[in-house]
């Protein structure tokens, strides 16, 4: 910091300084200014001009550069030149600093006028009008920036509805901004499907009708997946993942009825959805085991999902055509249950799932599936 000069009459300062006063409105309708005895002081970036809790005898009119309105490591406001800034905590005795103000630019000058000085002018009644106007122009920028912050924060989430889930989303606010969403491995029935067939009207489709049906057929399994509480995990060309965690307490048997309920609405739902005079075939595996979820990714990209051999089982079961069966019923049924998820469901459900059959799964071996 360069050496403090002696105080000077508002009148010896040069244009610069005269101008700032002036922009900053702090001497508006002031007929002698001289009695303010500004004091002009120079900091490099970084340097406090005060701190939090510092005593409050002055306030200061920036003639260059910027300086910082921070608490802690936060930045809250920017304030440049012909700004005021400390004024606010001029209006008691004794008040204190609330933030921190900091040079936030390589040179910044800025002239300090002096509480007593303010006290000891003649016309320190107007000085104070316009310091009470400063303030609120303040109060007013500041209202319309929250409301916009707040309509940016409306958006965000928004965004961040479509673009992940609610349980994805609280597993995230739980690990905080500054870490990955911790591991876990719970009980989940996991979910994977798959419109048969789809891919091969795409390229005889408009884009548009293309992207028409598409949003259909994912509506018709997303609304049923939800209204039955799962979660979805993500989209996969025209297959879709989701789950069901089985929190602590919760029922096993229950969270499989209500899952195979959405199934069954969301199969009903696509075949109601037809391309010409063919009706959309919905395939769908559910299997209840164990699965790690967390935060997945490289360095610079990641997303929550879940991971595991019970998701690849769900995933197979989904899968199964007839060339893999190897015994029992040779034509699977559009809703595949594994044998796990068939034992959490009463015997009257069962019954409307006695169709078995054992396929070759990739990776796998063989699998037992109902249907």
């Amino acid at each position: 910091m360069t050496k403090k000069p002696e105080p000077h009459p508002l009148e010896t300062l040069g244009r610069e300084y005269i101008e700032a006063m002036i922009a900053s409105g702090l001497v508006d309708d002031i007929a002698d200014c001289s009695d303010l005895v500004p004091r002009p002081y120079r900091y490099a970036e970084g340097e406090y001009i005060c701190r939090h809790g510092d005593v409050a005898e002055c306030l200061w009119v920036i003639v260059t550069g910027s300086v910082a309105v921070k608490e802690g490591d936060r930045t809250l406001f920017v304030r440049r030149r012909g700004e005021v800034v400390g004024e606010q905590n001029l209006l008691g005795n004794g008040y204190r600093r609330m933030y921190d103000l900091v040079a936030s630019e390589m040179n910044v000058e800025v002239l300090v006028v002096d509480k007593a000085s303010i006290e000891k002018h003649p016309e320190r009644d107007l000085i104070y009008r316009n310091i009470a106007r400063i303030i609120s122009l303040k109060l007013k920028n500041a209202s319309i920036k929250v409301a916009s912050l707040s309509r940016q924060l409306q958006d965000d989430t928004r965004i961040l509805h479509a673009y992940t889930n609610q349980y994805a989303l609280s597993r995230r606010m739980q690990a905080g901004g500054g870490r990955l969403t911790d591991y876990k491995v719970d009980r989940a029935i996991i979910w994977f499907s798959d419109v048969v067939g789809f891919s091969e009207h795409t390229l005889s489709m408009s884009p548009e009708r293309t992207a028409d049906i598409v949003q259909r057929f994912f509506n018709a399994q997303s609304v049923p997946i939800a209204a039955h509480g799962g979660y979805i995990d993500k989209f996969i060309g025209d297959g879709l993942m989701a789950f069901w965690v089985l929190q602590d307490g919760a029922s096993t048997a229950k969270a499989c009825l209500e899952s195979l309920r959405a199934a069954e609405n969301a199969v009903k739902a696509v075949s109601e959805i037809r391309i010409g005079n063919a009706r959309l075939h919905l395939r769908i595996g559910l299997h209840l085991g164990l699965a790690l979820s967390g935060d997945f990714g490289s360095a610079t990209r990641h997303q929550f999902t879940l991971i595991g051999k019970d998701v690849n089982k769900a995933a197979r079961l989904e899968e199964v055509h007839k060339e893999d069966i190897v015994d029992g019923d040779p034509a699977p049924g559009d809703i595949r249950i594994s044998t796990e998820f068939r034992a959490e469901l009463s015997d009257t459900v069962q019954q409307r799932y006695t169709r078995r059959s054992i396929a070759r799964a990739k990776n796998i071996g063989e699998i037992e599936l109902y249907s």
